[in-house]
């Protein structure tokens, strides 16, 4: 089996709420001009825009940093490509 296939196949799955928030944050960055970053207290206002609660989007953008759905550099979070 091709190391990306496993790779792909290992992530822990996600919650309907952090599905949610991932598609929030997938159609936020879809679109803001190709020079927005993400920074995480952006993502947490975004968020409660949406009416999310924000330790719960806090908690929800942790787990997704978590189980590879998000990741974070220099402070921006980005958003891997989805299988």
């Amino acid at each position: 089996m091709p190391i990306r296939q496993v790779m792909e196949n290992s992530r822990t799955p996600i919650n309907s709420d952090e599905e949610a928030v991932l598609e929030h944050l997938e159609q936020y960055l879809d679109t803001a001009g190709d020079d927005e970053t993400l920074a995480r207290e952006t993502a947490v206002a975004h968020l409660v825009a949406q009416d999310f609660e924000r330790p719960d989007a806090r908690a929800h953008i942790e787990q997704l940093l978590l189980k590879g759905y998000l990741y974070e550099v220099d402070e921006e979070l980005r958003i891997p490509p989805r299988p």
